[in-house]
């Protein structure tokens, strides 16, 4: 999870520098424009900025509610059609991988092809 973010943000951070490196070497190249395209060129700087800030917003933004949905605590209703035993367990949202999952405590439980699961969130 915390790769994800960092990895978010140190694309960001690239697309930021090479950005500014191509703004700086277009400002070294054409120093004798007109003061109308130097602020064009001031407002492009900007938008790039701004833009990469959005784009980090977002990203922060989605990895939080992403981890949010994977910390959700669901109970785990398992019924077993040999005997209609019913077990609950609590388990995260994260933790559930097809019909395998592991509790709170810690335990793995491996559902046989005749289990029936039932999810209930907390």
């Amino acid at each position: 999870m915390l790769t994800k973010i960092l990895f978010t943000l140190a694309v960001v951070l690239v697309i930021i520098l090479i950005y500014s490196a191509k703004f700086r070497s277009r400002v070294a190249n054409t120093a004798q424009l007109k003061f109308a395209s130097e602020q064009k060129g001031k407002s492009s700087h900007w938008a790039i900025y701004l833009v990469a800030a959005i784009l980090a917003l977002c990203s922060a933004g989605f990895f939080y509610y992403k981890w949010q949905a994977d910390h959700t605590i669901v109970t785990i209703r398992i019924v077993s059609n040999s005997n209609e035993k019913i077990d609950t367990y609590k388990a995260y949202q994260k933790d559930i991988k097809g019909r395998t999952f592991t509790t709170l405590d810690g335990r793995l439980v491996t559902l046989g092809d005749s289990d029936r699961i039932e999810l209930l969130e907390d």
